[in-house]
């Protein structure tokens, strides 16, 4: 058995030393192209204007991408000025008297010595999504061999057939949080304090590719029920357990109805996560709508329903 053992362990170091010594070393002249505007703006119709510029960088630089102060951000509205947006520290340029209007078009023209100028277009969907109920309820799973309860928000939606529809579902739990005197028996309650935060969500519905179905929103299209009525449903093991004594959780579930380039860009980001750090997987390509540039130029609406 010994003998065997020195005779495998000799000829993983032949292959080993054979492996080595077929190396190549290539050096590759990666070219460098000068930095492009980076543009991130995302439109809602409760919100001013908002631009946020940096600049790209080296492919193999590994630094904190650099801001872009100084620009000049003008907004037109249906083809015509609407307004510059003031440099507002920080890459940041913020409008303190224009917000954005349903079922406008909308175009940024963005310029900075030293850069091309850049611009990008999208229009804020006129309406909200057509939403008929929500409703909460729970539901038994079974996954390998586990049953676990989940919250389930079932999503009714009415859709436009005339138009291509891109939706987003999210849900905001508000709760409060308790702190006991465990010194006591029972456990005194002394404070609770109220909090938010966003659920992550999974959804089981057969339209759905993997990498679309986790995540705090779950984004699809209308292609497989365009003017129809539809009904998504998203599933969170958030799971109340009616302690007595304590207030239960309220829901916000919040429904999205937005442009396509805030869909291709958040599903493709989240196909790059996906893939991250899979050898076999074909290469994942941000989708970019940023004239002479890069980044994201996007809108959205929202409805917003309150379950408990």
């Amino acid at each position: 058995m010994r003998r065997m053992k020195i005779v495998y362990n000799a000829t993983l170091l032949a292959v080993s030393i054979w492996i080595m010594g077929c190396e190549t070393v290539v050096d590759v002249d990666i070219p460098r192209e000068p930095p492009k505007l980076v543009v991130n703006s995302t439109l809602h119709p409760d919100d001013y204007f908002r631009v946020h510029l940096t600049q790209s960088q080296y492919i193999l630089k590994r630094d904190d991408y650099l801001i872009v102060p100084g620009a000049t951000v003008e907004v037109y509205e249906d083809g015509q000025y609407l307004t510059t947006l003031p440099d507002s520290a920080n890459g940041h340029y913020i409008s303190a008297t224009y917000k954005p209007q349903l079922g406008k078009d909308y175009e940024l023209r963005i310029s900075k010595a030293g850069f091309t100028d850049a611009s990008a277009r999208v229009t804020l969907p006129k309406d909200t999504a057509r939403i008929l109920r929500v409703k909460l309820d729970t539901v038994e799973l079974s996954d390998f061999g586990y049953t676990s309860t989940y919250l389930r928000f079932s999503v009714a939606i009415d859709d436009d057939g005339a138009v291509e529809n891109y939706y987003q579902v999210t849900v905001i739990k508000e709760a409060y949080s308790y702190q006991y005197d465990f010194n006591t028996t029972p456990p005194t309650k002394l404070d609770s304090t109220l909090y938010r935060e966003k659920l992550q969500l999974e959804s089981r519905d057969p339209g759905l590719e993997d990498y679309q179905s986790y995540g705090y929103g779950i984004l699809f299209n209308d292609k497989l029920f365009n003017g129809r009525e539809y009904e998504m449903r998203v599933l969170s093991q958030d799971y109340y357990n009616g302690e007595e004594g304590n207030y239960p959780p309220t829901y916000y579930v919040v429904i999205a109805n937005t442009s396509e380039s805030y869909y291709l860009y958040e599903l493709s980001a989240k196909l790059q996560y996906w893939v991250d750090g899979d050898p076999f997987a074909q290469p994942v390509i941000v989708y970019n709508n940023i004239v002479n540039g890069y980044g994201i130029f996007s809108a959205y609406n929202e409805a917003l329903f309150t379950v408990r």
